[in-house]
């Protein structure tokens, strides 16, 4: 008994040590540091600027393109056996290129609009028996194109409102994992203060322990008391230590937890640092619902997914359907052997193309792919009047555990005081030897069941508001919105 009294004495004096010497790691702070190192939350905000750059992509796509493309050079040799002259024909040719181009890109028609000037220098022998010839020339042609797709949709635009919704739907995502990391955060961080609150509880009660033992003792010493009394109090001070050892552990492993939730050094040791204050806030159901289904996050998504679906319509009806293409090109080309004077007689090159394709059978296929895309849109449609529907149940549901949560801290509050008067009354009885020891215990456990009790009752109160800040995206103690006004107008525009 003696060496167990002296381990867990060391421990004691150890654990107390080690709570001087840490820092406190407030609410805030933990959430700035999960916002910062939090794997979840790095991965969003990587998704978020992944489609950022698609989109700033895009978007320089559609600006004016310069391209240049160079054949410095190519060599060709060909034979050929000309049964009319009934002689070999040998001609080798030498070659170089270069092409320079201006596109311009039209959002509003999906057309192009490009500037093009090709140069070439072409030197090319021929042998046909005896005979030699030899032909060198410089060509520059320059010409002006338009290309537009006929009976389609506008493919350029389409893309576009793609990416921008893709970009707004990671948006969304990143500001919902981080409201979900502060949820998560904040459970567990409140989780702790339960576990610590529960160790400091427990050192109360070997503290009381320890005085019982050893004014037991001195009533055996004294021949107040029987023996057994004493072995009964060596009982329950050992047990208190032992709770207090397990108790210990127990915050110990779920540092550890918050460290690697949060993305915290392993090596830090904190302690938080919580005052649970319960203000009285009133909070109007009418208001809580519309300003949710005004600024939820999740419902512009649904929007979202819902729009996807109707883009993902257009593209299906246009596979396999009747469509055209037209070119109109005007340009200038001169053909030399002197590169000065190619354009000495220039000759005109006005071309014009035009292009359809006429499906004629595709065995229903085109048909059964336009019903699924509608069948996805109107499942698309259903979630998002689902979507409203659950928000408006979840804030209801939210503010009347609120309400009892409420309730239940009274209640808690009333059965702790009634609880410490009750082990303060038996202590008494206890020390005048009205009482066993093991009676005693009963109402030490009470008084300790008791303080938890209140404790969880004013963590429940508490994340059951922050579950009613994070379902309306208000915040009903600071009377104020969580989404800046340009992200609320987004969402309702």
């Amino acid at each position: 008994m003696f060496q167990r009294t002296a381990i867990c004495t060391i421990f004691l004096i150890l654990g107390a040590t080690i709570a001087h010497s840490q820092s406190v790691l407030s609410l805030e702070e933990a959430l700035e540091v999960a916002n910062e190192n939090s794997p979840e939350v790095r991965k969003s905000r990587l998704n978020r600027q992944r489609s950022k750059s698609f989109l700033d992509a895009q978007r320089a796509s559609l600006k004016t393109n310069f391209n240049l493309s160079l054949d410095p050079f190519n060599y060709s040799r060909e034979e050929r056996f000309y049964e009319v002259l009934s002689q070999w024909q040998t001609t080798e040719t030498y070659s170089t290129m270069a092409n320079f181009s201006i596109s311009q890109p039209i959002a509003l028609t999906d057309g192009v609009v490009s500037l093009n000037n090709r140069l070439a220098w072409q030197q090319s022998t021929t042998e046909s028996g005896p005979q030699v010839n030899e032909d060198i020339a410089f060509s520059n042609n320059l010409f002006l194109q338009y290309t537009q797709p006929l009976f389609t949709y506008n493919q350029t635009k389409q893309n576009l409102e793609e990416l921008e919704l893709d970009y707004e739907r990671s948006d969304i995502q990143y500001r919902l994992q981080k409201l979900s990391t502060e949820v998560q955060v904040t459970r567990n961080y409140y989780n702790l203060y339960a576990r610590q609150m529960a160790l400091e509880i427990s050192r109360e009660e070997l503290e009381n322990q320890k005085d019982n033992y050893q004014v037991v003792q001195n009533k055996v010493d004294a021949q107040l008391l029987a023996l057994e009394e004493l072995y009964q109090a060596e009982v329950n001070l050992a047990s208190a230590r032992s709770q207090v050892y397990t108790r210990e552990v127990q915050l110990q492993n779920a540092k550890d937890q918050f460290k690697q939730l949060i993305g915290m050094g392993l090596d830090r040791n904190f302690r938080v640092g919580l005052d649970i204050q319960i203000d009285s806030v009133e909070v109007n159901m009418d208001k809580a619902i519309q300003n949710a289904l005004a600024s939820r996050l999740e419902i512009r998504n649904r929007e979202i997914e819902l729009q996807n679906a109707r883009f993902n319509l257009i593209e299906t009806s246009a596979q396999n359907k009747f469509k055209g293409n037209v070119s109109v090109s005007l340009g200038v080309q001169g053909v030399d052997k002197n590169f000065s004077q190619m354009y000495d007689v220039p000759t005109t090159s006005p071309t014009i193309s035009l292009h359809f394709d006429v499906p004629i059978w595709d065995w229903g296929a085109r048909k059964a792919r336009i019903k699924a895309a509608k069948l996805n849109i109107e499942s698309s449609q259903i979630d998002l009047n689902e979507e409203s529907k659950t928000i408006n149940l979840d804030i209801r549901q939210t503010i009347r555990n609120l309400r009892n949560y409420k309730n239940q801290i009274e209640i808690a509050r009333k059965n702790q005081e009634n609880a410490r008067l009750t082990y303060e009354i038996n202590l008494e009885r206890y020390n005048n030897g009205d009482l066993t020891g093991m009676d005693l215990q009963l109402y030490q456990n009470q008084l300790s069941q008791k303080k938890m009790d209140l404790t969880t009752a004013l963590i429940d109160y508490k994340m059951e508001l922050l579950n009613l800040k994070m379902q309306t995206l208000y915040d009903f103690m600071e009377n104020e919105p969580l989404l800046p006004k340009d992200v609320v107008n987004s969402i309702l525009e």
